[in-house]
């Protein structure tokens, strides 16, 4: 008769090395979440780490640590007497206190009570997490406001001074970008353009692109202009831009802002832009 060639399946291997394998990657993504960046600055500026977002190396990690329970769990039942033998003694082979599990369960209560104590070591090594998380922390990766990114765009200009609405749509309808609503979510626009949070703020801001010039710099809108310094920017002579603007029915000054001038005629700051761009006919 030939050999059996039937291979029977191992359970406990299989629990052994799944248990081992999602240990591993437990460890490893528990590794990379110590010292990511808050969500604030994650989310904002879109951080990776072997092309990984935050949000999925969380996934994995929850992933890995469920399926180490799960499997640590069904290992532990399939090994159950051997388990127990741990808790008898050698001798009698009855239920006895012996050193190596009350030395592990010892290990357990410190690491217990010294975390909720906040004494060192454990509060340091949680100290250390927080100063390699806000290390990533830094003027130019902020978002205008914690969290930005979950906020609407009409949300957004009312929460973020200077921070107009209407101007915010004209700047992303000129970079290509399409808004169904106001009410879209900016973190979800800049996902379905395959952009960053931070960088279609940039946009919609003026910022980079096509409107930049137009924007008025940090934190301000088209709006919050004067008639002069938008002159300046597009290299307009303010007496022809107050000429022509009167010639519409505005009431302009060189230093009367655009929001103002359009407020004169009972317009929006988009129509006041219309005229000084448009080339005067010869």
């Amino acid at each position: 008769m030939g050999k059996d060639t039937n291979i029977q399946f191992s359970w406990r291997s299989f629990l052994s090395v799944l248990a081992a394998v999602s240990f591993i990657g437990m460890t490893f993504t528990g590794i990379i979440l110590f010292v990511v960046p808050p969500g604030r600055i994650a989310n904002w500026t879109g951080w990776t780490l072997l092309a990984l977002t935050k949000g999925q190396w969380i996934g994995l990690h929850d992933w890995f640590s469920i399926i180490f329970v799960v499997a640590s769990a069904f290992h532990l039942y399939l090994n159950w007497k051997p388990f127990v033998s741990y808790f008898k003694s050698k001798i009698t082979k009855v239920f006895a206190l012996r050193a190596e599990w009350a030395a592990a369960i010892v290990v357990c209560l410190i690491a217990f009570v010294g975390t909720l104590a906040g004494v060192s070591p454990f509060s340091s090594l949680f100290a250390w997490s927080e100063n390699i998380k806000q290390s990533w922390d830094s003027p130019q990766q902020r978002g205008p406001i914690p969290h930005a990114e979950l906020l609407t765009l009409t949300e957004l200009a009312g929460q973020v001074p200077g921070f107009e609405l209407e101007t915010m749509l004209e700047n992303l309808k000129e970079h290509g970008i399409e808004v169904s609503s106001p009410d879209a979510v900016l973190g979800e626009l800049a996902e379905a353009n395959g952009l960053t949070p931070a960088r279609l703020y940039e946009i919609a801001l003026g910022r980079n692109g096509p409107g930049a010039q137009r924007g008025g710099g940090p934190g301000g809108g088209f709006g919050r202009l004067t008639l002069k310094q938008y002159c300046d920017q597009i290299g307009l002579d303010v007496d022809t831009a107050i000429q022509r603007l009167k010639g519409k029915g505005f009431q302009a000054e060189p230093e009367t802002t655009i929001r103002a001038i359009a407020d004169s005629a009972g317009a929006e700051p988009s129509q006041v832009r219309t005229i000084l761009d448009t080339p005067t006919p010869r």
